[in-house]
C-alpha cells in the first residue's frame, strides 16, 4: 500500500547515504504506471521508477544520488505534471454515478511499478467507512474531478435460486453395497 511506502528512504548504492524520503508517486492515468516519485515535501524533485534497482524493507535503492532530479528534466515526466491528477483523495463514482467515496490509499506492484487496487471509502468525521478494493481493471476514465469505475455486476434474484437449488441437492452415492 502506498501509505506504508510514503517516506520510505532513498538511499545511494556507492555512499549508502540516505539522499531523500519518498513522497506522492506521479501516475500515468492512462495506463496506471507509477513513473515517478515526488522527493520530500515538496514538488522540487522526483525520483523516477527507472532509476530505483533495489526495494527493500523501509528503503529504496539507487545506483547514485543523481537519479534525483527536477521533474523538468525529464520531458516525458514534465509533460505528465501538466496535467497531474492526485490519485489519493479523488472522488470514485460509478458509471451509473453511485458515490463510492474517496481513494484512501493505493496498492502498487513495485516489479513493474503498475498500480494494481484503489482502497475507497467514504468518510464520516474524517473517518474511513464502508471500504471497497476496486481492482484498476474496473477504471473507466480518470479526470482532475473523479474517478469512474465500473458498476459491480450483482447476481440477479433467480442466478441465487438456482445456486441454492444445485446446492441442496444431494449428492450421488458413489458407494454400491452387494
Amino acid at each position: 500500500m502506498l501509505k506504508d511506502f510514503l517516506g520510505t528512504a532513498i538511499r545511494d548504492k556507492y555512499t549508502r547515504q540516505v539522499i531523500g524520503r519518498i513522497d506522492s508517486p506521479i501516475i500515468h492515468t492512462s495506463n496506471g504506471e507509477i513513473v515517478a516519485f515526488f522527493v520530500g515535501s515538496g514538488r522540487e524533485l522526483i525520483l523516477p521508477t527507472v532509476d530505483i534497482i533495489r526495494v527493500t524493507k523501509g528503503e529504496v535503492w539507487v545506483e547514485s544520488s543523481e537519479a534525483i532530479c527536477p521533474p523538468a528534466d525529464i520531458v516525458r515526466i514534465a509533460a505528465l505534471l501538466d496535467h497531474y491528477i492526485a490519485i489519493v483523495g479523488s472522488r470514485v463514482f460509478t458509471v451509473s454515478r453511485q458515490r463510492l467515496g474517496q481513494v484512501i490509499d493505493i496498492s502498487f506492484e513495485t516489479n513493474g511499478w503498475i498500480m494494481t487496487k484503489l482502497d475507497v471509502a467514504k468518510k464520516i468525521l474524517n473517518i474511513p467507512t464502508e471500504r471497497k478494493l476496486i481492482d484498476t481493471r474496473q477504471i473507466v476514465r480518470i479526470t482532475k474531478q473523479e474517478i469512474t469505475v465500473q458498476d459491480a455486476t450483482l447476481p440477479n434474484k433467480r442466478d441465487i435460486k438456482s445456486r441454492a437449488a444445485l446446492l441442496a441437492k444431494p449428492e450421488p452415492s458413489t458407494c454400491t453395497s452387494k
